[in-house]
């Protein structure tokens, strides 16, 4: 274990313990709608195809880690949280909203004006704080265990929630939440209890149901450790992740995934999530970032990248995995919130909402008549 030589060390895990004493204010929230949640907005316009038959539909996801972390890890996160709220209800009035949005980093109690005000009516969120689970899997390397950097914040418990989200205009009819092991984390990050939380989106006139999949894994430079203590767990991270998938997906059904999944620029993180993956299952999956500047030439990308590789530019990822009846791929890709915005507080030295833009991406879901509709049963159902 890791012994500071002086007090200096102590800086951050000082505010951490100033942070425990005011947690008991800063994560107040509000009572969670019960399932299921059967609130429509606004159906979506379903077409179809004269010659062919085909049922089509457009919709919308909106992505978004809106560094909502408590004081005093970050300061005046409140007022960027309300505008972010007030936003979301302006592009409402206008008919403009996302029809999902999927939230990181959401630990404040301001949380719920940012819901209220939003609009949604139907949402989600977890793990919560108290949500843990055992303290490391098998597959945890010996070394990883033996090794804790305590002054760097791990093995203090979860002081935070997952920060987790998913707001959404249609009907949530189940949910999914599961925290990572309890130690397979790295430096500050173990402070926060992060995780996987899932939900089944009952898409009006869309047959069976759309499995929505948000996390926040590990980060790098920001955790205090060696890199590759950092590494090791995020790739714990990915194997949970990737079990947890393919436990809970039923595959009639189409998914729909993004969050922080902290693989800018670390090329090793994403092979290693990538070739995972494809161990488990042969079933495609597309990244949106890939897929609409590598593969096809028909998706409309409204924002610019510092790459030829434009899925290492950034932290926060979409994707999809198509269903057995339901095809799904991006048709628009754009980043929101990426720009100074007026009456925000400075983060990272920058007036901005947030240190991450918010990524909007546009799907076209299509299907043929011979789909079934949603089961009576279903391997989709709430996982606590």
């Amino acid at each position: 274990m890791a012994s500071p030589p002086s007090w200096k060390p102590y800086g951050r895990l000082a505010r951490l313990a100033m942070l425990v004493g005011a947690l008991g204010a800063c994560t107040t929230r509000m009572a969670e709608p019960p399932l299921p949640q059967q609130t429509i907005v606004q159906p979506p316009e379903i077409t179809v195809d004269p010659d062919t038959g085909e049922h089509s539909l457009y919709l919308s996801v909106l992505i978004y880690n809106i560094a909502a972390l408590p004081w005093p890890i970050k300061a005046n996160r409140t007022r960027a949280i309300r505008l972010i709220g007030a936003e979301l209800a302006a592009m409402r009035t206008r008919g403009e909203e996302p029809d999902i949005v999927m939230i990181q980093e959401g630990f404040r109690r301001s949380i719920k004006e940012l819901i209220r005000a939003s609009g949604y009516p139907n949402w989600v969120r977890g793990p919560k704080t108290g949500d843990t689970m055992p303290k490391y899997s098998e597959r945890a390397p010996e070394a990883f265990r033996s090794e804790s950097y305590f002054w760097k914040g791990e093995r203090l418990g979860k002081i935070m929630d997952s920060g987790l989200y998913i707001l959404s205009n249609w009907p949530i009819v189940a949910k999914g939440t599961q925290a990572f092991y309890r130690h397979e984390c790295a430096g500050f990050d173990c402070g926060a209890n992060k995780g996987i939380l899932s939900a089944d989106i009952a898409v009006p006139g869309m047959p069976g149901t759309l499995q929505l999949y948000t996390t926040h894994l590990n980060s790098r430079g920001s955790t205090g450790v060696p890199e590759a203590r950092s590494l090791i767990a995020h790739t714990l991270q990915i194997d949970h992740l990737d079990e947890y998938f393919d436990a809970r997906w039923d595959r009639e059904q189409p998914v729909i995934f993004g969050g922080d999944f902290n693989m800018k620029s670390a090329r090793d993180r994403l092979d290693y999530a990538v070739g995972r993956h494809s161990v488990l299952t042969d079933t495609p999956v597309f990244i949106v970032q890939h897929y609409c500047t590598v593969l096809v030439r028909d998706c409309d990308v409204r924002m610019s990248y510092d790459s030829d590789e434009p899925w290492l530019d950034t932290n926060d990822l979409q994707g999809w995995v198509p269903g057995r009846y339901v095809h799904v791929r991006a048709v628009e890709v754009d980043a929101w919130f990426d720009t100074p915005y007026p009456g925000a507080p400075k983060i990272r030295g920058r007036t901005t909402l947030s240190d991450h833009d918010g990524l909007f991406v546009r799907y076209r879901l299509s299907w043929t008549p011979q789909a079934p509709a949603a089961k009576k049963e279903s391997r989709a159902r709430t996982v606590e």
